[in-house]
């Protein structure tokens, strides 16, 4: 099964204007679920369901 995974930021809730860009895509559900993540809406990757780790990630390393 295809799933659509977004490529995401993570604020540093000491400083709203820095964030970090983890080296992972995830599903919207799993960024969800962060605190001060966000989503990046037009950075995304159709990917098989077996290429995600447990979490609903995929690497970009």
């Amino acid at each position: 099964m295809k799933l659509t995974v977004f490529r995401y930021k993570v604020w540093d809730p000491q400083d709203d204007n820095e964030a970090q860009m983890p080296p992972y895509y995830a599903i919207r559900e799993y960024i969800e679920n962060l605190e001060g993540a966000s989503v990046i809406e037009d950075d995304f990757l159709e990917v098989d369901e077996s290429d995600l780790d447990v979490y609903g990630r995929i690497s970009t390393a």
